[in-house]
């Protein structure tokens, strides 16, 4: 599994903050490290976030934005400590890899960070590209800045 970390919190959702670790400052063109490259036809973003709030809160969806050539597979949450200093990871094993259920199954509560994931695959054989997400939360969609490439060899 690779980590992608962040030099600073790059969002906060209304009752979720999405958490970056302090350290790298990624590239010019990504200049927060929340990019990733895998290579194969699947790969898994992983977004962690944190319940800020003094309630339960419910993740109600995730979807692709600016994406092309991938399409989303699966969706789940995973409650996890170390989602608390982990702003993003990059995975091919899917929702196993990270012991995730439903969306639908979980509530995050207060003080608790999980990871928020979306599986995609490639749909044809030309690299694909995820470019960001929304995720919703209690009814509030909220953009996150993440980018994973699908292609034959990462560079």
């Amino acid at each position: 599994m690779l980590s992608v970390t962040a030099a600073r919190t790059f969002a906060a959702l209304p009752l979720v903050a999405v958490l970056a670790l302090a350290g790298c400052s990624g590239s010019p063109t990504d200049p927060l490290g929340l990019g990733g490259c895998l290579e194969g036809d699947r790969g898994t973003i992983a977004v962690g976030v944190s319940n800020t709030s003094g309630d339960p809160i419910v993740i109600e969806g995730v979807e692709l934005s600016g994406s092309s050539g991938v399409e989303i597979v699966d969706r789940f949450l995973a409650l996890d400590d170390e989602a608390r200093s982990t702003a993003v990871l990059f995975d091919d094993g899917g929702r196993a890899a990270f012991d995730g259920v439903d969306l639908d199954q979980q509530a995050i509560d207060p003080d608790v960070a999980a990871y928020v994931g979306v599986e995609v695959q490639r749909t044809g054989s030309e690299p694909g590209r995820v470019g960001g997400l929304t995720i919703t939360v209690d009814g509030s969609p909220q953009a996150v800045p993440v980018t994973l490439d699908l292609v034959d060899a990462c560079g």
